[in-house]
């Protein structure tokens, strides 16, 4: 068995491992074995050609998890996969330690790691913090949750001739689950709001998980925390290593915020970062992704004039709160990202009036819509709902506030658009996963695209 107390211990040539899911991560995980000399087998439990492809260069089976898994010495289970299916408890009472793919890669690399979890904006602070580490001539590897997994980083870095890299990922709470002895440098923490409450048992079972990032903290790391988020300032305000970001005034803070602008120092000598007019970063919410982001990479070393650089010339992520175009003097956005209550909440708070908002898909747990009527009232006009979630989303919704479900997503865009007027804004932020018509928020934020394109021709 593997000595998870101790890994450079431990000899990897024929060991042992099977990894559960045949997923990006899951093969990034076995090149990774095999390049250590591991024993590796995968097993997934879809039978689809695609996964069966992905998984022909190792010993793989598909359609289930078998008792070969039993014959491991150590298990990597994919993020997508919960631990409570019953391969996974019988490794545990087996003795055959689980862990993340997550940590199984951070036992291979020595080189710092600036890693960030939170519920909602995520994205846009690890590449906005990845462009602050390039501007200031760091050679950055960014990777985790949003497409390149840590394991081909770090795989890459052992059979390259990089110089000095830093690994910046962006780490989701199921990534945290089966974390051990992984210990980033900087550990950011963005917000804590509800979400996968289909997976967790409550919101502090799901912020436990998310919490585990700053476990491992080095006597020399820095955990960066949202002071405005009451968990998180419950949980860390009086952690000795913690530093706070925050939109209001607040002495603890390196950056501050005011009306027009983002500093260091005191009012009365402010040392400015940036004009909040120079960033195309637009609402409350992008306000504190960017102050996120700068203070973990001022924790870190980074220079104000590389931080600076990079927040005046970052361009939006796609699919979170993107400006796609006007057509007839009614703007569009696409917020296909936005998968939970928080993340919607925030889209609609970055706009004042005149909103129609499209929201529904799948939802991923008994959701409390109705948290939302009280930001609805004279800023939302109406909304569409659509998909699996709709019917509930429209019940939920202040009665005050018109709403129309219509079951297919195309078909619901498409009667917002029909009855949107010159100053309005149609926004797509759905609150929900996209899993009941579409197999990513990606695709879905993608046909929101074509749409729009679509009626831009007037096809």
């Amino acid at each position: 068995m593997i000595n998870l107390n101790n890994i450079e211990d431990n000899s990897w040539p024929k060991t042992k491992i099977s990894i559960l899911g045949g997923g990006k991560s899951g093969i990034a995980a076995a090149k990774l074995g095999e390049k250590i000399g591991a024993d590796i087998f995968i097993s997934d439990n879809n039978n689809n050609p695609k996964t069966i492809d992905r998984m022909r260069d190792f010993k793989y089976e598909s359609g289930g998890h078998s008792k070969k898994i039993l014959n491991s010495d150590l298990v990597i289970i994919s993020p997508g996969i919960s631990d409570s299916i019953p391969i996974a408890a019988n490794c545990i009472c087996n003795n055959i330690p689980i862990v993340s793919e997550i940590e199984f890669a951070s036992w291979f690399t020595k080189s710092p790691i600036l890693a960030l979890t939170g519920s909602n904006g995520k994205t846009t602070t690890i590449n906005l913090l990845n462009d602050m580490c390039i501007s200031d001539g760091i050679n950055s590897l960014l990777g985790g949750n949003l497409g390149i997994p840590f394991s081909e980083n770090v795989l890459w870095e052992m059979d390259s001739d990089i110089i000095n890299p830093v690994h910046v990922l962006e780490l989701s709470s199921f990534q945290l689950e089966h974390i051990n002895s992984f210990s980033p440098v900087i550990a950011g923490l963005l917000n804590i709001s509800e979400d996968h409450m289909d997976r967790y048992k409550d919101i502090h079972d799901y912020s436990k998980n998310k919490i585990k990032l700053t476990q491992n903290i080095s006597d020399s790391g820095w955990i960066i925390y949202n002071g405005d988020d009451p968990i998180l300032e419950n949980v860390f305000h009086k952690h000795e290593q913690a530093q706070i970001f925050s939109t209001f005034d607040h002495n603890k803070t390196h950056f501050k915020l005011n009306a027009s602008k983002v500093y260091s120092g005191t009012p009365d000598n402010p040392e400015i970062l940036f004009q909040l007019d120079e960033t195309e970063l637009k609402g409350s919410h992008n306000l504190q992704n960017i102050l996120a982001a700068a203070t973990m990479a001022y924790a870190f070393g980074i220079s104000p004039i590389a931080i600076r650089d990079a927040i005046i010339n970052f361009t939006p992520i796609p699919h979170r709160l993107e400006w796609i175009g006007n057509i007839m003097g009614v703007d569009y956005y696409n917020d296909s990202k936005a998968t939970n209550i928080a993340a919607t909440l925030a889209a609609i708070k970055s706009f004042d009036h005149q909103l129609i908002v499209i929201m529904g898909g799948m939802d991923k747990g008994h959701t409390n819509f109705s948290q939302l009527n009280p930001s609805l009232i004279n800023r939302v006009k109406h909304i569409y709902t659509y998909g699996e979630a709709g019917r509930s989303i429209e019940k939920q919704i202040n009665s005050t506030i018109e709403v129309t479900y219509i079951k297919e997503f195309k078909s619901a865009v498409l009667n917002a658009s029909k009855q949107s007027k010159s100053g309005d804004i149609i926004l797509l932020s759905p609150a929900c996963s996209s899993f009941d018509q579409f197999s990513n928020y990606e695709e879905r934020g993608d046909a929101f695209k074509k749409i729009f394109n679509n009626l831009e021709l007037g096809v």
